[in-house]
């Protein structure tokens, strides 16, 4: 289409507009454009999928977050917890015991996550939305909820959302930095810090939380972690009631046993499946648009990877096509224009670039098939329902190479076929 630039601008200030109508008429030139120019049709989805998104966070959503949040003022007691209101510190060093993050539509984008945990994670929220309904029996929503799961997982991002949700503001403490050298001086910070958060509406959230929730007899520990362990169990029990704590660890194998009971909710936060993978790396891909095959090899090479992985490993991506020679796009700021029949190829050279430098980051066994000849990685990608002539353009094979490949397998299927009959 002539004057596309001219097109695509236009689109982006009706989108911006919020306008229906102008989402509507957009949708159906880009489904013209996919049987003419696909590059065309792929810059209109990106814009219409940003526009969704964007809807989805829109006044409508922080009139839902000020209704939950005004459900949690008349659940919960306190002060109103404001930006001006200054944090306890560390009295020998003055280092503050906390920060404040306060609900944002903006930031609190809802995580990506496994289905199952993605439903539990709502039966949460609800509970919440549904709190005077529960006090009326006699019952209330979860208070203390403890997220534990390996680096990387989103237990972080996770607790930030919840609080968001809520509409209160997170106190977000690392207990590592309550520890000091001072006999006494961490018992101390941690009531100072359970003061101020029963003293606000507010979400507590204690970030590496096994630093200082240890086993109390753990050999390797010394007095001074069963008087901290005990302080901790005494404020959380004092908590109660008064505001919802979240914690987060890595370590939960080495939580005492009655910390551990003190929570109603405890959360696994596992490795993203492979439709939680694909999601995520459609999300750090933005504002690259792969084709489904692409797509495919990235969610199964990043099996055992954390979300974090993964970002760390798209973003290398980014920088490697960025290296070897793509321009931008005409409009300057979509993506890199790579031809389509070589962007496949380029993928999985970064792919076994990353292999090479990172190999700790990959599954042993998708780390030796990048690594491996082509026959063995085109075998193992054909697991994953793509076609030989999807296969042969990843791996940057020629028609006649792809051709041999088929006649190949298909010789090789037959004489099993034959040997199973006979």
């Amino acid at each position: 289409m002539e004057n596309f630039d001219i097109i695509l601008v236009l689109a982006r200030i009706a989108l911006d507009a919020d306008a229906p109508r102008a989402v509507q008429q957009i949708g159906r030139l880009k489904g013209v454009l996919e049987s003419s120019d696909k590059d065309q049709a792929e810059k209109l989805g990106r814009l219409l999928t940003r526009a969704g998104r964007k809807h989805a966070m829109s006044p409508l959503a922080m009139n839902e977050m000020r209704a939950t949040a005004d459900a949690a003022r008349r659940q919960l007691p306190g002060e109103v917890l404001s930006a001006a209101t200054p944090v306890p510190t560390d009295r020998e060093t003055g280092t503050p015991l906390a920060r404040i993050i306060f609900p944002s539509v903006d930031r609190n984008e809802e995580p990506i996550l496994n289905k199952a945990l993605r439903a539990a994670v709502s039966d949460l929220i609800h509970e919440w939305k549904k709190g005077e309904e529960l006090a009326r029996i006699g019952a209330r929503p979860h208070m203390r909820c403890l997220l534990y799961g390996e680096p990387g997982v989103g237990k972080t991002k996770l607790a930030r959302y919840l609080a968001g949700q809520l509409g209160l503001p997170c106190v977000e403490v690392r207990l590592d930095g309550l520890m000091s050298s001072f006999l006494g001086t961490t018992a101390r910070n941690i009531g100072a810090l359970f003061d101020f958060a029963d003293r606000y509406r507010c979400v507590l959230f204690l970030d590496e939380f096994d630093a200082v929730a240890k086993a109390r007899d753990d050999a390797q520990e010394v007095g001074e972690i069963k008087r901290v362990v005990n302080t901790l169990l005494q404020c959380l029990d004092g908590r109660n009631g008064r505001g919802v704590t979240l914690a987060a660890t890595n370590h939960e194998h080495l939580l005492d046993s009655a910390v551990w009971r003190r929570f109603d909710s405890r959360i696994a936060i596992g490795k993203p499946d492979a439709d939680a993978r694909e999601l995520l790396l459609k999300h750090f891909l933005e504002p690259l648009a792969l084709r489904d095959p692409e797509i495919s090899l990235l969610v199964w090479a990043t099996e055992g990877m954390s979300g974090a992985d993964i970002e760390m490993l798209v973003e290398a991506g980014k920088r490697f096509l960025v290296l070897h020679g793509n321009r931008p796009d005409r409009d300057g700021d979509e993506r890199p224009s790579t031809p389509e029949e070589e962007r496949g190829p380029m993928i999985l050279e970064s792919l076994r670039r990353q292999a090479l430098l990172n190999v700790r980051l990959f599954n042993a066994n998708r780390a030796e098939l990048l690594m491996g000849d082509r026959d063995h990685l085109a075998s193992a990608l054909e697991t994953v329902g793509l076609k030989q002539a999807e296969i042969g353009a990843l791996l940057g094979l020629s028609q006649s190479a792809i051709s041999r490949r088929k006649k190949r397998t298909g010789e090789s299927d037959l004489r099993l076929e034959d040997a199973h009959h006979g």
